[in-house]
């Protein structure tokens, strides 16, 4: 599991359109997906932004709850859930906005919350 401050958590899919001055550092996190290291929402948002392009927050706000043993699984397995739900909807990244985590008897239960967020070049208007 990467170093990652869950809470935050921005995940793109392989083969996302970023801009060409960006440098994110990242590792794979599901097949067609990577996690952004070294990066919460706010600092990632700030950032496509000073390269003038868009990180643009869909409408909606999707949940999973799961129960596994290792956390690092359960996390996956939450997020796998979650964008099961969402397959066919058209984004390229998700943010993480909150991870509840309780243990009970050896076992993990994991609430996730996150929202699907989309990495698009700015809009360039001539005068």
């Amino acid at each position: 599991m990467p170093h990652v401050s869950e809470t935050g958590m921005i995940l793109i899919r392989d083969g996302a359109l970023l801009p060409p001055n960006l440098a994110v550092e990242s590792d794979a996190f599901l097949p067609g997906w990577r996690v952004v290291k070294h990066a919460d929402g706010y600092t990632f948002n700030r950032r496509i932004k000073q390269a003038d392009w868009n990180f643009v927050r869909l409408t909606g706000e999707y949940k999973a709850r799961v129960v596994g043993r290792a956390y690092a699984g359960t996390l996956r397995k939450a997020v796998t859930r979650i964008l099961a739900e969402l397959r066919g909807r058209k984004f390229n990244s998700l943010e993480v906005n909150v991870v509840v985590l309780k243990r009970f008897v050896g076992l993990a239960f994991l609430t996730i919350t996150a929202n699907c967020r989309h990495i698009q070049d700015g809009l360039k208007v001539s005068a």
